[in-house]
């Protein structure tokens, strides 16, 4: 559907010249496009199955799932079938991150899986040029990193 001319208008305040129409082909081959689908891909390869996420972190599928509803720990859909799969960012060899549910609720709202993982694994001036995940399986406080994310 094509933009209203105050929606055009509101668009070029911001910088966005919404003048010329993009066509389909050219929308996917973008460079944004394709840098979100490269992200996206990649933290789908990285995943943890669901089943497999529960026997590091000492619980059952149920709980796992239970979690997921709660917002207490992020899931993608497998691609290509059914069940979760569990971005790798929220886990260490020996479980989860430290604190991770509690952080992940700071947001307050729906983020994207992909928008946490970008979050959690890059390095930030503020705690001390370690990355969010980092800071806290170093024992960082997660006070910091609440804050951090509930002003996102």
């Amino acid at each position: 559907m094509p933009l209203s001319a105050s929606e055009r208008d509101a668009l070029g305040r911001v910088g966005v010249d919404a003048s010329d129409a993009v066509s389909d082909a050219d929308f996917y081959r973008s460079g944004p496009v394709l840098e979100g689908m490269t992200r996206q891909a990649l933290m789908t390869a990285d995943a943890v199955p669901l089943a497999e996420a529960a026997r590091r972190m000492g619980v059952s599928d149920a709980r796992l799932r239970q979690r997921i509803a709660a917002g207490s720990l992020m899931a993608v859909h497998r691609p290509h079938g059914r069940g979760w799969l569990i971005p790798a960012f929220q886990l260490t060899e020996a479980g989860e991150v430290p604190h991770l549910g509690r952080v992940l609720q700071a947001t307050g709202r729906p983020v994207s899986a992909q928008a946490m993982d970008r979050f959690f694994r890059t390095p930030r001036e503020d705690l001390e040029g370690v990355s969010p995940r980092e800071w806290l399986i170093a024992g960082g406080d997660p006070a910091i990193i609440e804050s951090i994310l509930s002003g996102l």
